[in-house]
């Protein structure tokens, strides 16, 4: 599985550690350690879209019903928090 950052439509790379996306993207890759085994499919990917400041977007590209209710799960519920 992989993750893919995106802002204005291009892929974007990241390299401050203290940098917010980098954050995001980071909390994304720890939590793709723990549910990722519920994926099966090697051309799933998380494409994390950074346009907007502070209000990240997550498309799931070829993932499962049961994987993309999972991570809709944790995801939505860290927006409250």
């Amino acid at each position: 599985m992989t993750i893919t950052c995106l802002k204005n439509g291009k892929e974007i790379a990241l390299r401050d550690p203290l940098d917010l996306d980098f954050i995001e993207y980071d909390v994304v890759k720890d939590y793709l350690k723990v549910i990722g085994h519920l994926e099966r499919n090697p051309e799933a990917r998380v494409e994390i879209d950074l346009t907007e400041p502070f209000i990240p977007k997550f498309n799931l590209i070829n993932c499962s019903n049961s994987f993309t209710q999972k991570f809709n799960q944790v995801i939505n519920r860290k927006k409250f928090a």
